[in-house]
């Protein structure tokens, strides 16, 4: 093989090589751009865990608070009614 055909080797390897550098490039940024967005799914995700778990808590204080208050209600009433068939 003579030193052309050498170095007509090489060129062509080194641009290969260059071209797959840039396509490797590319691929790093596409997943950097996806971890990124990954990265703010998953928060989106937690705090929305979180704000259902905060709902359900304060779903169950709501329900006991209405429950204390139907039975004072209802023990108020009961007093009334017995107040007013004394008469």
């Amino acid at each position: 093989m003579d030193d052309e055909t050498m170095f007509s080797l090489f060129d062509s390897l080194r641009r290969e090589i260059g071209g797959m550098r840039q396509d490797m490039r590319v691929m790093r940024d596409s997943l950097e751009r996806i971890e990124t967005r990954l990265s703010r799914q998953g928060g989106l995700l937690q705090g929305g865990t979180r704000q259902v778990a905060r709902l359900a808590t304060w779903s169950e204080e709501i329900d006991e608070m209405m429950a204390e208050r139907d039975g004072r209600i209802e023990d108020l009433t009961r007093r009334v009614e017995k107040l007013e068939s004394k008469d």
